[in-house]
């Protein structure tokens, strides 16, 4: 996309609180902190529900929590936050509805606040070398009985939260070999293995009940 930050926040005010939602290692939160002066006093926020992943020896402004996305925030956090950032995460939400975890996530912004959500579009007419993980993922989501089309509710969603001014961008996102510079073609190839790597336990599950629901119909038949 060309920039860490796609929403209007003002990053120049001071001691803001920052909150990115489904960080694995921080990568996300290290770039932003790396980007903007020390001194504003701004305070990182990263959670995930894969707690293997975090980063070590992180700068002080900057603290990893577990937490997953469709359980309760800490009653602390609701309204505390100015900027909410979240990306490739949505489809973790197992427990709660997809309207459900954005208006909890919305719930956590300030009344001036703004939350990014950043999802990718599993049915592109040009998926490249991603056709057979796109299938994949297609499937997964089928399956899980939650589709792929949520990338187009993200404005239901947040209209339905209560949100305001909200708007819509699209972007190509090249991947890999595809990017001329080998330091952000390496990020992104981490993103894209990061984020497959968190639908794992899903496609287990659901592997796991297919092979259950299978065993127990050839138990019935016999």
């Amino acid at each position: 996309m060309g920039r860490l930050v796609v929403a209007p926040v003002d990053l120049t005010r001071p001691k803001l609180r920052i909150l990115d939602s489904g960080t694995a290692d921080g990568r996300w939160l290290l770039d932003l902190h790396a980007s903007l002066p020390f001194t504003l006093g701004h305070q990182y926020i990263g959670i995930d529900s894969l707690s293997k992943l975090f980063s070590t020896n992180l700068p002080t402004q900057i603290t990893l929590k577990e937490q997953r996305i469709d359980a309760t925030w800490p009653i602390e956090w609701q309204g505390s936050f100015d900027y909410v950032h979240q990306r490739l995460v949505l489809p973790g939400s197992e427990y709660i509805t997809h309207q459900e975890t954005v208006t909890n996530l919305c719930q956590l912004v300030k009344p001036d606040g703004w939350i990014e959500l950043i999802e990718q579009d599993h049915d592109t007419p040009n998926p490249g070398g991603m056709v057979k993980a796109e299938q994949l993922i297609r499937d997964i989501f089928t399956h899980a009985g939650c589709g792929y089309d949520y990338p187009h509710k993200l404005r239901e969603y947040l209209k339905n939260a209560g949100m305001e001014d909200v708007n819509i961008e699209i972007f190509e996102v090249p991947i890999g070999v595809l990017i001329p510079d080998p330091e952000l073609a390496a990020k992104s190839i981490w993103q894209v293995r990061s984020a497959l790597e968190g639908f794992m336990p899903t496609a287990r599950e659901i592997l796991r009940k297919y092979n259950t629901l299978n065993n127990a119909d050839q138990e019935h038949r016999n």
